[in-house]
This record gives structure tokens, sequence and C-alpha cells, in this order.
């Protein structure tokens, strides 16, 4: 086993706040937009998005309001930006520690380590300024590989461009998009990690954070081992 490749959101960092708190009008409501056209037009653009096939949130949002048949002010749609920015900024901010030994653990083991991840510009902006940047060898990203995690081709792309074959590496994923199995099938072995899952209330994520891809992971029967602590990997790497 010579790499182990890490999803990002929900598995090296997250969106999770037991603070949090819903804003006082939603991005919705702030567009002019009913609430479920927004959920439903939201998962088709969001997703274009990630895949490369938008260039950025501004112009996602700002083609989500079109085909709603609203049409908001420039300023509108860059100040929701801002704030989207900057709550992709604390996240990156704020690296665990269980995470960081962990990673730091598996690097000093000589593991070549990367990132695949679902992400639009915007979303890994800051994950040059995270500390964890460091440890990594490579961040494969779906806006610019055009290839989201369902298809495993964008698994084979990682296992190049790091030079290690698929049968040698791992990948370590929070369970949603179906990308587990689209890792099993490129060759990699998959590991379900729910360290951070485990933190939400069921049912409760807040709104905007890539809600589209959440799903009621506490009934789910996954074929996959599952790692409940970020120390569980650590144990894996040392038993082979």
């Amino acid at each position: 086993m010579r790499a182990i490749f890490f999803d990002l959101f929900e598995t090296l960092v997250t969106h999770f706040d037991p603070c949090w708190a819903p804003p006082r009008l939603s991005i919705a409501e702030r567009l002019g937009i009913e609430e479920s056209d927004f959920a439903r037009l939201w998962t088709l653009y969001d997703a274009a998005w990630q895949a490369g096939e938008i260039t950025g949130y501004v112009e996602a949002l700002a083609q989500l309001c079109g085909k709603a048949g609203h049409f908001p002010s420039s300023a509108l749609l860059m100040q929701i930006e801002s704030e989207y920015e900057n709550t992709t900024s604390r996240v990156f901010a704020k690296i665990e520690p269980e995470i960081d030994a962990m990673v730091t653990t598996l690097k000093q083991l000589g593991l070549k380590l990367s990132v695949i991840t679902n992400a639009g510009d915007l979303d890994i902006a800051s994950w040059s300024d995270c500390r964890l940047a460091t440890l990594f060898d490579d961040i494969v990203v779906s806006s610019q590989v055009k290839l989201l995690k369902r298809d495993p081709h964008i698994f084979r792309i990682a296992c190049k461009r790091l030079g290690v074959c698929p049968t040698d590496s791992l990948f370590v994923d929070d369970g949603g998009g179906n990308e587990l199995r689209a890792a099993e099938v490129a060759g990699l072995t998959p590991y379900w990690c729910t360290w951070f899952l485990d933190r939400w209330p069921e049912g409760i994520r807040p709104n905007g954070f890539r809600g589209d891809e959440w799903r009621q992971y506490s009934s789910h029967s996954s074929p996959y081992t599952r790692l409940a602590h970020p120390s569980g990997l650590s144990d894996v790497v040392s038993s082979m």
C-alpha cells in the first residue's frame, strides 16, 4: 500500500458548527425564489459548477435565477458569494487535532497523500492556506479535471498523477454520492469515515452546505469498513 486518497469536506474538514443558527433570510428568500424551487435547481447548478461546466459560484446562482425567472442585482450575488467564501475560509482554519495527528502520522510512514474532492473554485480557494495542504502531495478538484467522483475515471487520474497503482491505494470518504463504489470500481480499497457525520443531528444540515449530497446515513448499511475515529485509519495502515 503506497497511497491514501481522501475526500475533503466532512472527511478532513467539516462544516459542522454546534453554534450554528439559521440566518434571518435564506439564500432562496434573498433571491426571491421558492425554497423548493431553489433546492431543486441548486442540485443541478451546483453539480454543473463542481463539474467545471459553470465557471463560478456567482455564475451558477445567476443561471439558476434566470431559470426561475428572477434577476437579482449583481451586488446581491456578490454579497452572497462573499458570505460563502468566508464560511469556507473558516472551515479550513479549524483543522481538528485528531485529523492533524492522523495525516502527520501517515506522512511519517512514507505514504503518498492526495485529496480528491467534488468542488467548485470557491470551495477550495482557501485550501492552500490550510496547514494540512503542506502534508499532501496533490489535490484533484472535480471542477478542474471536469469529472465528479461518481466517475471512476477521476480516481485513475489521481493515481496516475501520484504515480501509484489503484490496487496499492486506499480511498477515505464520508460515503455521499456513491463515491466509495466509484473508487472501488477504479481498483482502490474504500473506507467509510463517519467521524464528522456522527456529529450531525439526524436530519439536520445547514441549508446551502452541500445539502444535495447529504443523505441519511444512520439507517444506511454500508458494505465498506467504517472508521468512526481518525485514529482508526492509522490502525488500518499499521496492520497492513
